[in-house]
């Protein structure tokens, strides 16, 4: 039988069953999502994923933003106000010798909840003095919260408002000057945006304040060359269509470039196994003897041995890349299950009567193997491929969440690892979880039911009903 004659027998058997076409579907959305990994990221993702100043400006773990329709809440999504947002009016007076740079923004919230964080970056030109800053905050109710005041110590200036111990300190005497007195921690995001009254404190009572929030900030400058731009980030409790985990990362882009990397893994590893494994049960049948009482041996060695603490071992002493790792699996699965059953295919196929008709006509034993033999197996090899390939997806998500995986790259079994890590299942972050695993998961069963449908080519008598 033809080689072309096995591809057509496994083409139609996957286009005429139900199984395969629901298959097909989902392997080319999985390979879509590929594709659209390389057009929607033009940045090196593998370096950048692990660069947490690149992701600074997203909020932390917030849910995907169609969560909002789950919960029937506007939630507030981030807010960034860009240097170029800001009403810049600049001055200098001779007479104090000051340079005086006024930024001043307008923001109207009108969400359902609070913000997540708040932060300002200020970006300070200046020559040798460093310059003073002032951030207010101006609420819809007419009150004004001086946020920060301090000079700046470096030209870029990152002052995270929920974390800063003297900005909290500041927002505390807001709230005295408003007759609210605590010694419990606050939370900035809250007090300042919540409406003036008891409950502002509680984060479980207190009410959103909606209208316009006015931010200024004012820096004073020694040299009339010196000058100043500012960024505020009002950061949401929804982020783009996968959320972000605690290092602020967007999920969406971790989903998309884990599905080609888990396609590349599990296709390379089972293509390279399935077919070296094939050619040695091929080999092991058809020249017999000393040959096939070595390969045998070997395989059932194989069989015995410990997979999982060579691994180990390895990524103890070798530093362990995503393409190292699928070297050390190749290596580690050259003789296998699928050498003893097409040993005993092979024995089959030996007793028809073309291999014979081969053999009298002087044909070589190379030549019967690969153009006679293995065309037989291919249908073997491939529903094995289908078969494996889900399994290698499954061991890469499995190494990742024991710590062996690729710490570099963005695979979905590595995402996984960082949810576990990060706490998600306590802290109630199911879109870390559940995504990666949901794509794990729709992608292993691609290959299922493809794999249902080659069963009516391996073994005839399958018939899907």
């Amino acid at each position: 039988m033809s080689l072309s004659r096995e591809l057509k027998d496994l083409s139609q058997a996957l286009l005429t069953s139900k199984s395969g076409k629901v298959g097909i579907i989902i392997l080319t959305i999985v390979f879509g999502i590929s594709i659209f990994a390389a057009v929607y990221v033009p940045f090196d993702v593998v370096s950048k994923w692990n660069e947490p100043t690149f992701w600074q400006k997203n909020p932390r773990t917030v849910a995907p933003q169609w969560g909002t329709f789950l919960l029937n809440k506007d939630l507030p999504p981030t807010i960034i106000v860009a240097s170029d947002e800001f009403d810049k009016n600049e001055y200098f007076v001779t007479a104090d010798h000051l340079k005086y740079v006024t930024l001043e923004t307008l923001i109207t919230y009108d969400y359902d909840d609070f913000p997540s964080e708040l932060a300002a970056i200020i970006y300070a030109n200046y020559t040798e003095q460093r310059p003073l800053a002032i951030i207010t905050l101006e609420r819809p109710d007419g009150t004004e919260a001086v946020l920060y005041r301090n000079i700046l110590i470096n030209p870029v200036n990152y002052l995270y408002v929920s974390s800063d111990r003297d900005i909290r300190n500041n927002v505390k005497s807001f709230l005295v000057n408003l007759g609210i007195e605590t010694t419990r921690t606050i939370y900035p995001e809250i007090c300042l945006f919540a409406i003036k009254n008891e409950d502002m404190l509680d984060t479980r009572k207190a009410s959103v304040l909606q209208g316009f929030y006015r931010i200024r900030i004012d820096v004073i400058a020694a040299e009339e060359s010196d000058t100043a731009n500012a960024e505020f980030l009002i950061y949401g409790q929804v982020y783009g269509l996968a959320g972000t985990d605690s290092n602020r990362r967007d999920l969406f882009i971790g989903l998309v470039w884990g599905a080609p990397v888990a396609l590349a893994f599990g296709l390379s590893a089972a293509i390279v196994t399935s077919v070296i494994q094939s050619l040695l049960g091929a080999i092991s049948a058809w020249y017999g003897g000393l040959v096939d009482e070595v390969i045998q041996r070997v395989t059932e060695t194989y069989m015995i041995l410990p997979f999982l603490p060579f691994i180990i071992m390895i990524s103890i002493f070798y530093k362990v890349d995503i393409w190292f790792l699928i070297l050390i699996i190749v290596a580690l699965s050259l003789f296998g299950g699928v050498t003893k059953t097409a040993r005993s295919v092979t024995f089959q196929i030996m007793n028809e009567q073309y291999i014979e008709a081969a053999e009298s006509y002087g044909a070589s034993k190379r030549r019967i193997l690969f153009l006679y033999i293995m065309p037989r197996l291919l249908p073997y090899i491939v529903a094995n491929i289908v078969l494996a390939v889900p399994a290698y997806v499954f061991l890469e998500a499995a190494l990742s969440v024991l710590g062996l995986g690729d710490p570099m790259v963005p695979t979905w079994g590595k995402m996984i690892s960082d949810a576990y890590s990060g706490g998600a299942a306590v802290h109630g972050y199911w879109w870390w979880i559940l995504l990666p695993a949901f794509l794990i998961m729709i992608t292993a069963s691609a290959f299922a039911f493809i794999g249902y449908a080659l069963d009516k080519v391996v073994n005839p008598r399958l018939r899907e009903r």
